[in-house]
């Protein structure tokens, strides 16, 4: 938002929009101090605009190489893989019960396809090498940047060795 043309002088403006027989100190003043409010709503939003982050992707490879360039710069050993899907974590829905039912290996259960499948398994895991200890506050730091750097509908969990 750094364009030129969002850069509007409201009281340069004024002045222009004003007839060249109305242009006396007192009414020019006056005319300014209207639209004062309008120009410091413009300057915060513009300075919002200004601070937010528009280079976040997604990508795997991006991620992978942020997280590297912050904790592991020389050996690059943080990676992103699929998590391992748990079949012990999915729920079914139960037409005849009318339940959820919990997904085992030991029974059968019918694949209702009705958007009522729920699961709490994590989409990817980020894998720090074996040794890593963060403090509180360097995790907050890590999951802050994994969550400005992943889908919103992502689910991940952080996982050492």
């Amino acid at each position: 938002m750094n364009k030129s043309y969002f850069n509007i002088g409201f009281s340069h403006w004024v002045l222009l929009a004003l007839p060249e027989a109305l242009r006396y100190p007192v009414i020019l003043i006056f005319v300014r101090s209207l639209v004062y409010p309008l120009s410091v709503i413009h300057r915060s939003v513009t300075n919002y605009v200004n601070q937010l982050n528009t280079s976040v992707n997604s990508q795997v490879c991006y991620m992978e190489k942020i997280l590297n360039d912050a904790y592991d710069y020389y050996e690059r050993r943080i990676v992103i893989r699929d998590a391992p899907i748990s079949y012990n974590d999915f729920f079914l829905f139960d037409e005849l019960s009318d339940m959820a039912v919990l997904v085992s290996d030991t029974e059968a259960v019918l694949w209702v396809d009705d958007d009522k499948l729920g699961s709490t398994v994590p989409d990817f895991e980020v894998v720090f090498p074996s040794g890593y200890a963060f403090t509180e506050n360097e995790e907050r730091a890590i999951r802050k940047m994994i969550n400005d750097n992943k889908l919103a509908s992502k689910k991940y969990k952080i996982v050492y060795g």
